[in-house]
């Protein structure tokens, strides 16, 4: 069997439960795949269309950003759905939900999104791992380490029940209600977070990883000044891997010896914890 998986990574989260579920499935003798849809990946439409159609089942790996998934992930849906449907023989999705504090989108919003494209949800999972903002409070770097091990307990089920042909549907539940109302107010809060940001040009040494790592393509070198634009998907990878941490929220610079930036699981959780 063949599984391929389309994911968006903020951080590091998503790449890191999109990684751990296609090794499983390697290592029981299946073939699987990882496909990035930042827009350095410039995937082509023939690519999608080729992608699905070689796969037995194809997944959407993502983070929650304010109880729903971030823009350039559901555009990305919305492509392959047009693409590809209606297919005349159903094809099973999986969805991976990686989140730090809520993940109330649910599976019933991400069947919306396949509607009539002969895409069948079959697993929908959610992997809590952690905020991928440390400037408020320092990362808990212990219970990160825990909730990998519990997320590498709940792919492996995902895994199994993928290669048995079986549904594994999670993320129904009251926090829907929650998230009904966090939706409403969040997406108009990430289409302007661009505009919160900025770099201070003091500690800032032009070494264009902001503008490298980018998935949306939104942050640009004019001049002598950086520039952000919409498109920003609200996904911190600027902040949180600049090499000097000159990136400002708000025009504040929040100092990375007091807050480490988070750059993955495996480099910010416990070695001892993280790989038990």
């Amino acid at each position: 069997m063949k599984f391929s998986t389309f994911y968006f990574s903020g951080t590091g989260n998503t790449r890191w439960a999109a990684a751990e579920l296609t090794k499983m499935i390697q290592d029981q003798g299946h073939q699987a795949e990882l496909y990035s849809i930042d827009i350095g990946a410039q995937l082509s439409d023939g690519q999608i269309r080729a992608i699905v159609a070689d796969a037995d089942a194809i997944g959407f790996a993502n983070p929650i950003y304010g109880g729903d998934i971030p823009p350039i992930m559901r555009t990305f849906i919305h492509r392959v759905v047009g693409l590809v449907g209606p297919l005349a023989t159903a094809k099973s999705v999986y969805v991976i939900n990686t989140y730090g504090y809520v993940n109330a989108f649910g599976p019933n919003e991400t069947q919306k999104l396949l509607a009539g494209s002969g895409l069948t949800l079959s697993a929908y999972v959610n992997i809590q791992l952690c905020n991928n903002v440390t400037s408020s409070k320092p990362l808990d770097r212990a219970k990160l380490a825990q909730r990998m091990v519990r997320g590498r307990q709940e792919l492996n089920r995902l895994a199994d029940r993928l290669i048995a042909g079986r549904k594994r549907i999670r993320g129904h539940g009251p926090q829907l209600l929650i998230g009904t109302m966090i939706r409403k107010k969040i997406p108009e809060a990430i289409a302007k977070f661009y505009q919160t940001l900025g770099v201070d040009r003091a500690i800032c040494t032009r070494c264009m990883v902001c503008v490298k790592n980018c998935p949306t393509g939104s942050i640009r070198l004019k001049g002598d000044k950086f520039v952000f634009s919409a498109g920003c998907t609200a996904c911190m990878r600027c902040y949180n891997f600049c090499p000097t941490g000159a990136i400002t929220i708000d025009g504040v610079v929040a100092d990375p010896h007091t807050f480490p930036r988070y750059q993955g699981p495996e480099a910010s959780a416990p070695d001892d914890l993280a790989t038990r």
